[in-house]
């Protein structure tokens, strides 16, 4: 059970990697839009999706 709920609290970092990130990467090429610091849309994207999922972890919601 412990197991379980571990998973559901750390559901939104899952979230922001596994969803967030390749939808900003897609967006970027969609857009024809550049990273900063010259990486990669899904470099970017996975920092991005990282930063929002674990402050979403931390703050308990997304909004």
């Amino acid at each position: 059970m412990s197991v379980v709920k571990s998973l559901f609290f750390f559901g939104p970092f899952f979230f922001g990697i596994a969803f967030l990130a390749p939808l900003v990467a897609q967006v970027m090429l969609r857009l024809d839009l550049n990273a900063p610091f010259a990486l990669s849309p899904i470099q970017f994207g996975l920092i991005i999706g990282t930063v929002l999922g674990l402050i979403a972890t931390y703050r308990g919601k997304w909004i």
